[in-house]
């Protein structure tokens, strides 16, 4: 499958520039995982295997990750896509070496484009390994400290990423 998709502002990008970045993503997400042991290099591939097809399809719009201790945010991260990516200089991954508590949690929340709606989560049903659902979760990360962040980027499709501790 190929699809090209347009911005009027610096070029384009393909489903394979979105596979580039996407495993930039993964990589963090594999690096909060083996450092934190809240989740499984496994489970790591498995959420990052549905950002790339829901960001492929043009339906994501951020990605949240929090560790959780004891009902309180530990530490942040978000990426936010960016489609015009002329700005963005893409980094090496890293960076997340979080702290292993024991007893923590990693909650991810994705944030979607208004043309993904219950229909499309419904399509997209058994090609998703995660069982996604829709949230009000807050992802402001107002107890934490903004800490920097990096970028993520192939052609004109990227990931923000803002760290928070």
């Amino acid at each position: 499958m190929s699809a090209t998709y347009s911005s009027t502002a610096t070029g384009s990008y393909t489903v394979t520039d979105i596979g580039i970045v996407v495993r930039q993503f993964t990589t963090d997400l594999k690096m909060i995982a083996s450092s934190t042991r809240a989740m499984t290099e496994k489970e790591a591939s498995e959420y990052g295997a549905d950002v790339e097809l829901l960001a492929a399809k043009s339906y994501l719009k951020a990605v949240d990750i929090t560790q959780m201790f004891g009902g309180k945010e530990v530490r942040a991260v978000k990426y936010h896509v960016d489609q015009n990516t002329g700005a963005l200089k893409s980094s090496r991954p890293g960076g997340v070496r979080w702290p292993e508590l024991l007893g923590s949690s990693i909650r991810i929340v994705m944030s979607h484009t208004d043309s993904f709606n219950e229909a499309a989560l419904q399509s997209l049903r058994g090609r998703l390994n995660i069982s996604w659902g829709f949230t009000s979760i807050d992802t402001s990360h107002s107890s934490l400290t903004s800490s920097g962040g990096r970028d993520y980027a192939s052609n004109g499709w990227g990931l923000r990423r803002e760290d928070w501790s």
